[in-house]
């Protein structure tokens, strides 16, 4: 059973390019907010130089997490929405590539909404196209959403000291180029 234009929204008649934009900008929103967290609390410097050099977001809130000594549940999904972004943007929303060279489909960054599928991200066969309605994208947005608290909540101990360290900002250098890209995704705040 299809949905109607009313059910789809306004997403139903977005050029690819478009969505994966949109969710290029939410990764790259997290990917400084990853950079501002880690500058308040007190890693050294090494390793905050490290970090600042991770282009793939996901890998980087992993080892942020490690380094703060949390447990990172969230890599898989963030690295499906990568694939599910380059998927968008590259082919035109037309599934390419698999998770990996031995499989045969792609795990979307959002979860299948059938029955049997629980809260299981959705996986499409290579040849499909890939979507998104309304739900998925208020779907993305609250993860994105949970993940930034988290990393916010993160922070705060060390925020709460007597003297606090000197803020280390993210450095918009040539070296961090590809972080530039991120000041889109915080227009307007």
């Amino acid at each position: 059973m299809g949905m109607s234009d009313r059910e789809r929204g306004p997403w139903s008649g977005v050029p690819s390019k478009v969505l994966g934009n949109g969710l290029r900008e939410l990764d790259r929103f997290l990917s400084v907010l990853i950079d501002e967290v880690a500058a308040a609390t007190d890693i050294d410097d090494d390793a905050l130089a490290m970090l600042r050099t991770r282009r793939n977001t996901a890998n980087k809130l992993r080892m942020l997490n490690v380094t703060l000594g949390r447990d990172s549940p969230d890599h898989r999904r963030l690295r499906a929405l990568g694939r599910s972004r380059d998927c968008f943007f590259y082919c035109g929303g037309l599934v390419r590539r698999a998770d990996s060279r031995a499989e045969s489909f792609m795990t979307t960054g959002w979860p299948n909404r059938s029955v049997e599928a629980g809260s299981a991200l959705m996986k499409l066969p290579l040849g499909r196209r890939l979507t998104l309605d309304r739900a998925d994208i208020a779907d993305i947005c609250r993860f994105y959403d949970r993940l930034a608290d988290e990393l916010l909540a993160a922070s705060r101990p060390f925020s709460n000291k007597v003297s606090p360290p000197p803020l280390k900002s993210v450095a918009f250098s040539r070296e961090y180029a590809h972080i530039s890209l991120a000041i889109v995704a915080c227009d307007g705040l």
